[in-house]
């Protein structure tokens, strides 16, 4: 039934990305998100506490396992901060936090990126990752 979801997504992707890209507008004004083919590409600044970080993001129901891919300019990989190899956050766990029988939208997504910033934030000056995880 998943997979059925994707399908869906990637079959009617036009109308899936355009949704998505919309309902993203219309809440995170720091973003400017365009469609960029079968993807919505965006970046922009996030401003947590006294801290700016350069987000870039794509979003794409065509990438494997999870449609999302965003990236905080400037980060760098370590296997504590909660990473992919290609440096994209890891901001929930595709199979275990994916709720059933669907997709996790863009829109619910962004304001997990500050959330991943405030703990990227205690890491760097505690050394330990104070949010939820579960290990990979």
């Amino acid at each position: 039934m998943e997979d059925e979801v994707v399908i869906a997504c990637r079959k009617n992707y036009r109308l899936f990305l355009f949704v998505q890209m919309e309902l993203a507008r219309q809440h995170f004004s720091w973003l400017k998100l365009s469609l960029n083919g079968r993807m919505i590409s965006g970046s922009g600044v996030l401003e947590v506490g006294d801290r700016r970080y350069q987000v870039d993001l794509n979003y794409s129901p065509f990438f494997p396992i999870r449609f999302d891919r965003i990236l905080i300019k400037g980060i760098s990989y370590h296997p504590k901060i909660h990473v992919y190899g290609d440096l994209s956050l890891c901001l929930y766990h595709p199979v275990q936090d994916m709720p059933l029988f669907r997709t996790i939208p863009l829109v619910e997504m962004i304001p997990w990126i500050s959330e991943w910033c405030v703990h990227y934030q205690e890491w760097q000056k505690y050394g330990v990752w104070l949010g939820k995880e579960i290990s990979h």
